[in-house]
Parts: C-alpha cells; sequence; structure tokens
C-alpha cells in the first residue's frame, strides 16, 4: 500500500476529520504518479487519458506502474510525475483526479476545486528576513503525527542538506519561534528548503504557527550549539549512479563475447 492510499483509508474511517483530509492532499502531492497518455508526448504536447464523472473530467493516474497496466490491460504511453506538478499543470482547467480508475487498488476522486486550492498553496513562498538569532532552546515538544509527517516532509530534503537540526530560539526583537537548521554545502538550497517547510506547516497542525529556516555549512560555529540542545533529523543520502566502462573501451580487458 503507498503513502497516498494509507492517508485515503485513514481518511475513509473519519470522512469529516479535516487533518485527514489534509494528509490526503500532501500525499497527493508529495507522490510520483503515472498517467496514461492518449498520444506519444512531445516536446510542447501532454495529453493525458480522461475520465467523465457526472459530466465532470478527471484526469486517470495511477500511483504505481502495477495498477496503471492492471487498469490498461497492456502496452501503452504514459508519463511519470510529480503530483505538484500535476497539480500545477492542471490549474485552472476545471479538470480533476481520478486514483487508479479502472484497478483494484484503492482510488480515490479529486474536485477540480481542491486542485485549485493545492496549487494556490505549491504557488506561496515563504517571506525571506534577515534577523540575528540570540539564544536557542531545546525544540516544540511536537505530537507523534506531527513529528511523524515532518520526518516524511524532510525525505524530499535528499541532496540538498546532510541533516537537519529543529530547536526554538530567540531573534534581536525578542521573538521566539521554532527554527529548523538544515546543515550542508548545497548552494542555493535554502530558497527549496524554506519551500518544503513551509508546506509541512501548511497541512500540519501547528495552527499557522510561524517556523524560521536557516542553511549553515558543518563546519559553522553556531552548528554544534544547535545539536547540543536540539532534535536531529538525518536526511536520505543520494544514490551514487556506478559507471560502467563500455565493453572494450579499458586498456588490457578487451570485450567478451558469447
Amino acid at each position: 500500500m503507498t503513502p497516498l492510499e494509507r492517508a485515503i483509508v485513514m481518511l475513509e474511517s473519519q470522512p469529516d476529520n479535516p487533518t485527514r483530509f489534509s494528509a490526503v492532499i500532501e500525499r497527493l502531492a508529495d507522490a510520483e504518479v503515472f498517467l496514461i497518455l492518449e498520444a506519444e508526448a512531445t516536446e510542447f504536447e501532454v495529453i493525458p487519458k480522461t475520465v467523465m464523472l457526472n459530466s465532470q473530467e478527471y484526469v486517470a493516474i495511477y500511483d504505481t506502474e502495477l495498477r496503471l497496466s492492471e487498469s490498461v490491460g497492456g502496452e501503452v504511453e504514459y508519463l511519470s510525475v510529480s503530483g505538484r506538478a500535476l497539480v500545477q499543470m492542471l490549474s485552472g482547467q476545471n479538470t480533476g483526479i481520478a486514483l487508479n480508475s479502472g484497478a483494484t487498488a484503492i482510488g480515490y476522486v479529486f474536485e477540480p476545486q481542491t486542485l485549485q486550492w493545492l496549487a494556490n498553496s505549491l504557488n506561496e513562498r515563504p517571506n525571506e528576513m534577515t534577523q540575528q538569532i540570540t539564544q536557542v532552546f531545546p525544540p516544540p515538544v511536537l505530537g507523534p503525527k506531527d513529528l511523524d509527517a515532518l520526518s516524511v516532509k524532510l525525505t524530499a530534503a535528499q541532496g540538498l542538506a546532510e541533516y537537519a537540526c529543529l530547536v526554538e530560539a530567540t531573534d534581536v526583537a525578542n521573538s521566539k519561534n521554532p527554527l529548523l537548521c538544515f546543515v550542508g554545502l548545497v548552494p542555493d538550497a535554502q530558497a527549496n528548503l524554506a519551500k518544503l517547510v513551509q508546506e509541512y506547516l501548511q497541512f500540519s497542525e501547528q495552527g499557522g504557527a510561524p517556523w524560521d529556516v536557516i542553511y549553515l555549512a558543518p563546519d559553522h560555529g553556531m552548528v554544534e550549539k544547535l545539536l547540543n540542545v536540539g532534535l536531529r533529523f538525518d536526511l536520505p543520502v543520494p544514490e551514487v549512479a556506478v559507471e560502467r566502462p563500455a565493453p572494450g573501451t579499458v586498456p588490457g580487458q578487451p570485450p567478451i563475447f558469447n
């Protein structure tokens, strides 16, 4: 069962729970989805297969390639995209999304109004501010669900930092907020990471409370202070592609023919 399906199952047990509905929307944005195409995609045009439900058009998506194959029963042109990219592509088109249409897996229908709200949320950008930190404290207490949601969201930071550290910090204006510090050596990563944290807050139970985000090099003098009081999250390490030389290209190692 995929993370998106698990969120849908949780919602079905409490359909009026706004927190569980938010979890479904968030999992859609984070998911990799597969679209059946009406024709081969070109550089300029992608035409996904759509289905009609009660006179409303929906793009048919699948959360695994196996479920897509089960639906069509054979070979078909398809495209893999992130959920967030698809939602932004559909913005303003009055088109919904039908998950796992025609497959035996768990399905769900995302209405156009929901997708438009999500697209607007994904397009929001955090404010950039320059404030000097004066004191750091242990992090705020997060409930198990929020802590788990934060851990899941931080997996999307793969390759953008080595790890993150959550504390509470006071600045020169005496404002005290949660502070998430990312530590690494990736130029220009902070904007993407700040956006990632903003998305977490939009779908969490933090009630719109502001968080601050900073990015520090591993040898920065403040890193040790943060680690002494903070909660550390190790981020996934990108897989390194193994380069294999073509047969016959290495001196002294002739190609072998069977």
